[in-house]
This record gives C-alpha cells, sequence and structure tokens, in this order.
C-alpha cells in the first residue's frame, strides 16, 4: 500500500486507538502515547509496560527534552501550535527506523496532536464549570444547600454527606516559570492517591493551594483522629509517587453536617496549614482542632495583637536589633520545644548551659521571672501572636 494511501486510512479513524492501531498494522511497531509527565494516555498492546515505567521514572528529562536517557526508543513530539500535549513513543532495540516509518510516525504526530488538543479544549472547559460550581460551594455563594446538593450530582458529588476540607500548599513561594507545573503534579498526585482511600473524592486549584473535599468516612471512629491518619498514610503515599515535588503541608479544617459549612471549613482549614508551620515548618499535618490559643488568637484583629506584641516583646527586639544577638528567636524556640532546655538547645546547636544563660538575660531585657506561670503564659501566647502578624 502506498504512502498516500495510508495518510487517507489514517484520516479516516477518528480516536487516538484507531489511529494507533492502523499506524501499527502499517509500520509493524507497537506504539504509545504518552502527556509530557511521562504518563499514559494510549498505546497498542503489544507496547512494554517496562518501557512505560522507564518513561513515567524519567519524567524530568522528558520535561526538558533530554532523549539521553531513552534509548532504544524513538519519539516524537506532539505539539498544537505551542503548545506540547505529549509524546508519541516506538520501541526499537536494535533495529534501525527506515525513512518510510519516519514519515508514517511524524504524519500520525500530526493527526494525534488535533485529537488530543480537541479533547484538552473539551476537558479545560468541563473543569472550568466544575470550577466555579466548586468555588461558589466553598465561598457560599448559593441561595439554598438544597440548590447546590442538586446540582453537585450533576457533577458526580454526594454532598448530602460530611465533607472534611484539607488544604496543600508549599511550604516555600515557588520561583520561576515551573511553579503552575509543581502546582498541576500536587493535584493530580493527590487525585489519584485519594481514590484508593475515599469515595468520591473531590480536588481543585485555589490561587496558590490544592483544596481537597473528602467524605467522612462511617467507619473512621474518632473524627480528629481518623482523618489526620488517612492523611499520614495518603501523604505518604504521595511522597513515594513523587519524591520530586517541593515539601508542603496540610491544614484540616473541622467537618460539619450542613453542607453551607463547607466555607467555614476552608477558612479554617487555611488556618491550620499556616499557623501550623509553628510548630512543624515543613511536611506538616495540622488539624484546626490542634491549634490551641493560636485559634482564639487568630480571630483578633491584625492591630491589636501587633500592639499587644510590641507591649510584651518590644523591648527585646529592640535589644536584638542594638546588639545584633537572636533572643527573641531564642524565646520561640524555647516555647516551641516545650519549655525543655535539652531540644531547644539541639535545635539551636548550643550548649544547654549557652541557652540556660540565654534566658536569664532575656529575662533581665525583659524584667520578668519566666518562672512564674502568669509571665510564661503571657510571653507565650505573645510569641504565638507574633506568629500570626508574621503569618496573616
Amino acid at each position: 500500500m502506498n504512502q498516500k494511501m495510508n495518510k487517507e486510512d489514517l484520516w479516516q479513524q477518528t480516536t487516538l486507538q484507531g489511529k494507533l492501531r492502523l499506524a501499527a498494522e502499517r509500520t509493524g511497531l507497537e506504539l504509545a502515547v504518552i502527556d509530557q509527565a511521562g504518563e499514559l494516555v494510549q498505546r497498542t498492546a503489544g507496547f512494554a509496560e517496562g518501557e512505560l515505567s522507564r518513561l513515567r521514572n524519567r519524567r524530568q528529562a522528558l520535561l526538558q527534552q533530554d532523549m539521553t536517557p531513552f534509548a532504544g526508543l524513538f519519539l516524537v513530539p506532539i505539539s498544537y501550535g505551542t503548545q506540547s500535549l505529549g509524546w508519541l513513543v516506538t520501541a526499537l532495540g536494535e533495529e534501525k527506523l527506515t525513512s518510510g516509518r519516519e514519515m508514517m510516525l511524524m504524519e500520525l504526530s500530526c493527526h494525534l496532536a488535533f485529537l488530543l488538543w480537541h479533547e484538552e479544549e473539551m476537558r479545560q472547559e468541563g473543569r472550568r464549570h466544575r470550577e466555579q460550581f466548586l468555588y461558589d460551594l466553598l465561598y457560599h455563594n448559593f441561595e439554598s444547600s438544597e440548590e447546590v446538593i442538586s446540582v453537585g450530582k450533576l457533577w458526580n458529588m454526594d454532598l448530602d454527606r460530611p465533607h472534611y476540607v484539607v488544604v496543600a500548599e508549599f511550604d516555600q513561594p515557588l520561583l520561576g516559570g515551573r511553579s503552575q507545573q509543581w502546582q498541576d503534579d500536587l493535584e493530580r498526585s493527590w487525585q489519584r492517591t485519594l481514590l484508593s482511600r475515599f469515595t468520591q473524592p473531590i480536588t481543585m486549584q485555589l490561587n496558590s493551594q490544592v483544596v481537597l473535599l473528602l467524605p467522612e468516612q462511617e467507619n473512621a471512629g474518632s473524627r480528629q483522629a481518623g482523618i489526620r491518619e488517612q492523611m499520614q498514610a495518603t501523604l505518604r503515599q504521595v511522597r513515594k509517587a513523587q519524591p520530586q515535588l517541593p515539601a508542603f503541608s496540610l491544614g484540616i479544617g473541622r467537618v460539619y453536617p450542613a453542607v453551607a459549612d463547607i466555607c467555614r471549613s476552608l477558612q479554617e482549614a487555611r488556618q491550620a496549614v499556616s499557623l501550623g508551620r509553628f510548630h512543624h515548618p515543613e511536611n506538616g499535618i495540622t488539624c484546626y482542632e490542634d491549634l490551641g490559643v493560636l485559634k482564639l488568637l487568630s480571630h483578633i484583629r491584625i492591630e491589636e495583637l501587633d500592639d499587644f506584641v510590641q507591649e510584651t516583646l518590644g523591648p527585646l527586639v529592640a535589644y536584638d536589633d542594638a546588639n545584633k544577638t537572636d533572643y527573641l528567636r531564642t524565646l520561640e524556640i524555647y516555647f516551641q520545644e516545650n519549655e525543655s532546655l535539652q531540644k531547644a538547645a539541639e535545635r539551636m546547636f548550643i550548649h544547654a548551659n549557652t541557652l540556660r544563660n540565654r534566658l536569664k538575660k532575656i529575662q533581665d531585657v525583659l524584667g520578668v521571672d519566666l518562672n512564674r506561670a502568669d509571665q510564661r503564659v503571657r510571653f507565650y501566647v505573645a510569641c504565638q501572636a507574633l506568629r500570626i502578624i508574621q503569618h496573616p
């Protein structure tokens, strides 16, 4: 069959699977289509699973278009305009690719590009409508609970059930052009992992955070302990599947029986992930119910908290500035380590006696006695309030 006839036959196929199958018959090659990150989109029956694993495990090379790790594979980029959509792959081994086969694969990549672009456009359109609904849900932009539950069913969401709101957020600001890619990877990782543990988990991106809505499990036992344990196990799975992801933490809001209170749980989850870093700077999991005094302080106006912090810790801040010392940080770490001299000293890489001398100097500067419970609580609360001011 001549090349022209091959092209005409190829145009008559309207699906990815049909085009791949026809091209495989004409070229005698096993073929696969993968996305930019190496995840399988479609393949012919004989394409080896081991080659797919190699592609997934070398995703950084794919993203950088570095073909060095893929000896024995022939990869054709699939793009539509300036949009990169993935790769057409065939395993050659020691075999040489003839010019006829190469022309057919190039032609096939053009056909695949249009189909993948069209599918992506349809997905994006559906995603925009879905995310608008979720945005309205999270911010309570609806007339009644009955209305939102009814619309949710159209998206296969059972909002009659109580849901936890969990917020995942990277622990450091992401710089450079890959920030959106990292966030996309984070959401996809949670989507895949949650499906094995929850019925109908819901995910979406909201600004720089990934928001998870998880139905309460009937046999979860203690609510707070149950969701924390599940999130710890799920977090380990995500980390194992995507070890290259930057450090991120989770905040978990309280679960409420009414869908109208999901917006409240979202705000709690956001406070938990932000304020939880006071105790866990990276890779932490914090339930809103664990915040203790921080939970109360977070409801006080920032201006009032700032006045309290200046009144309580102002002399120590002024002393640090004038003498190039770091006594405020010393006091914060001392409280973070539950007033354990040994643990706080180890964290600051100093001897316990050195820390003891620093605490004595801090008491002299502030004119207080930290052995008194009322004074100790006052300065502990001030350090907590400072955390809120620094991370509003």
